[in-house]
C-alpha cells in the first residue's frame, strides 16, 4: 500500500520541479599513425569549466620521471593541456587508448576546441593558444 502513495508522490515532486536539463560532454579522440599516441580532447562542460586535451603515449624508449607523493597511479605517459598555461603531465589510472580513433596522417594537424596537434613521423606536438603544450614521441617527451 505505501508503494502505491509514494510512487505517486515521486512523480508529482518530481513534475513540480519543471523541465531538468542533461548536457553531455563532448569528446574527440584522435590518433598517429603508429597507434602508440592517443588523444582525446574534451570540450567544456558542468564538470569542467574549459577544454582540456590529453594524449597518452603506449610505449616510449625513455624513463619516466618520478610521480608526485600524492599520485599513486601510473605516471609519466600521459600529458593534459588546459586552454592557458603549460602541459603538464598526468596521475591517471586510466587511458585514452581507442584504436578505432580518426588518425592524424604525418604533416597534418588536428585542431580539437582551440588546441593545435601536429603530427609528424616523430611524433606528436600540442599546443594552446598561448603556444604552452607539450612534445610526445618514442624516443623523448617533453612539456613547455
Amino acid at each position: 500500500m505505501i508503494r502505491k502513495v509514494v510512487l505517486p508522490a515521486l512523480i508529482a515532486a518530481l513534475a513540480a520541479l519543471g523541465p531538468v536539463s542533461v548536457q553531455a560532454q563532448d569528446f574527440l579522440n584522435a590518433q598517429t599513425p603508429s597507434h602508440n599516441i592517443f588523444c582525446q580532447a574534451a570540450a567544456p562542460g558542468i564538470n569542467q569549466p574549459q577544454a582540456q586535451l590529453r594524449c597518452d603515449i603506449m610505449s616510449k624508449t625513455t624513463r619516466s620521471p618520478p610521480p608526485p607523493r600524492n599520485c599513486p597511479l601510473s605516471y609519466g605517459d600521459s600529458f593534459v593541456l588546459n586552454p592557458t598555461g603549460p602541459g603538464s603531465l598526468l596521475c591517471h589510472g586510466d587511458t585514452v587508448q581507442n584504436s578505432e580513433d580518426v588518425v592524424i596522417a604525418y604533416g597534418t594537424q588536428w585542431r580539437p576546441f582551440g588546441f593545435v596537434c601536429t603530427s609528424e613521423t616523430t611524433g606528436i606536438t600540442c599546443v594552446n593558444a598561448e603556444g604552452h603544450g607539450f612534445s610526445v614521441a618514442k624516443a623523448s617527451q617533453k612539456v613547455f
